[in-house]
This record gives structure tokens, sequence and C-alpha cells, in this order.
């Protein structure tokens, strides 16, 4: 597909994926008369990429991740990836306690304010700040 087709399917700009292509990330075929051409994998691939902006890893990170999927992997490529993901993985799992320990909280608010005269309210809402989060 070309670009405007592929900006259309994955909901981007030219000037993003102009951009993913000067940084190596994503790089499309090219037509015999030069134009950018995209095929599926590139869409999944794009997919990826966005994926894992949204969850905070740079686009250097990114870009090694790709090329465990795409290019024969190096040990020093193996190994620096792997030290990126367990990072992530470690972040995550900060995240998930974070977000777990606020819906906790706000169920217990919801059945305060639903089921009591919300004199525990202003203690809940006050555990809100107590919560510790890294983002």
């Amino acid at each position: 597909m070309n670009t405007s087709e592929f900006c259309q399917v994955v909901n981007t700009t030219r000037d993003t994926l102009r951009f993913y292509d000067q940084k190596k990330i994503l790089v499309s075929k090219r037509t015999a008369n030069n134009y950018r051409f995209y095929s599926k994998d590139d869409i999944q691939n794009f997919q990826v990429i966005r994926n894992l902006q949204n969850a905070g890893f740079l686009l250097s990170d990114i870009k090694m991740v790709l090329l465990l999927k795409n290019k024969p992997v190096t040990q020093d490529c193996h190994e620096e990836t792997l030290k990126v993901i367990k990072q992530k993985n470690v972040e995550f799992q900060k995240q998930i306690d974070f977000y777990k320990s606020l819906q906790d909280i706000t169920q217990q608010m919801i059945e305060v304010m639903t089921d009591s005269d919300n004199s525990d309210l202003e203690k809940l809402i006050d555990k809100l700040g107590d919560v510790k989060g890294n983002m």
C-alpha cells in the first residue's frame, strides 16, 4: 500500500513515517519510481512501535527490539536488549502495583459513596495521596 493508505490504516502522518524511516525504525520498501510501499508486516511493526512508545520505550530501545525480529541477533544486541526489557519489566510491575492500589481505593470510594453516609470518604481520598507510583 502507498503512504496515504498506510497512514489511514495505522492512523498516523507522513511526517511520522518519514521520521521513523530516517531513524531506520520503520523503513519502507520502494517502488520502481521510488515511492514508499508498505506491507502488512509494516503494519504490525508500526503497532509494535506505537505500543512500545506508549509503554515508555525510547526509540533506540524500540529499534533494538525490532532488530531481534528482523535481523540475525548478535550476542551484544541480545544482551543489551535483554537488559532493556528486564528494566522495562520492572517498571511495568511498579505501574501495575500503582494502578492496582488506585483501583482498590477507588473501588472502596464507590462502595462508601453508594452504601453509606460518606463519613469514610475523606480518609479514602487521603489514601489516594499515599499511593506511591513511578510515573
